[in-house]
């Protein structure tokens, strides 16, 4: 098991979180001030500077019972309020839509280039925030640093740790369902092709799911603003 899995699970579980709440505050037609102040709370507490530097330390994954935990109080940190049920709706795509991205990665240094989309997609979010894109490029700085110079064989690691973590999560996403990428047993089919852009840094035009594809899910939840 690797010490170095956790960063990128946080994130991209997270980044996961903040498409599907974008894409819900949209469709109940949530007040623009307000949906931002939403993301904008969020996405602040996420990339809070001191839980950045206690993430990046190696350690074990936490427990599946103390990610949600985390998950449940980050959802909450601004004055959306979800119930229990809505919340575990939301969790259940999150972890679903990961692990498939996860599973479609030709190679396992591609984890990092699908955490790199999820923090792209986290900046287009916060552009009129400034001291809260500054945190984000902060944790940018810190995916260089702590990955940048692993091998294949390290990547390997992170990869299979993530699988590990996955393996006995079988949750059916109607969405995924429909569009046959996932088995009425809630299995993954991975015969979908990746498509590669050249660049500064190189990207996966796969891993980020469309917010419309949510629209489709069984999963609908209502989120309520103070």
């Amino acid at each position: 098991m690797s010490v170095r899995t956790l960063p990128l699970l946080f994130l991209n579980l997270g980044g996961e979180m903040l498409y599907i709440l974008d894409q819900r505050l949209r469709a109940q037609n949530i007040p623009g001030d307000k949906a931002r102040k939403v993301l904008n709370d969020i996405i602040s507490t996420m990339f809070n500077r001191k839980f950045m530097e206690e993430l990046f330390k190696p350690q074990e994954l936490y427990s599946k019972k103390a990610l949600r935990t985390v998950y449940d109080r980050l959802a909450h940190a601004s004055i959306m309020r979800l119930n229990q049920a809505s919340m575990d709706k939301l969790y259940d795509l999150m972890t679903m839509a990961f692990k498939y991205q996860v599973l479609l990665c030709p190679r396992p240094r591609d984890v990092l280039l699908v955490t790199f989309n999820h923090l792209d997609a986290i900046k287009g979010f916060i552009q009129d925030s400034p001291t809260i894109l500054h945190q984000v490029d902060e944790t940018f700085r810190q995916l260089t640093e702590t990955y940048g110079g692993l091998s294949a064989g390290e990547f390997q690691m992170i990869r299979q740790t993530l699988l590990s973590f996955f393996q006995d999560l079988h949750i059916r996403v109607k969405c995924f369902w429909k569009e046959g990428q996932e088995t009425c047993h809630s299995g993954c089919l991975l015969g979908v092709g990746a498509t590669w852009m050249t660049g500064v840094q190189e990207r996966l035009t796969f891993p980020c799911i469309p917010f419309e594809r949510f629209e489709f899910c069984t999963c609908v939840y209502k989120i309520v603003i103070k």
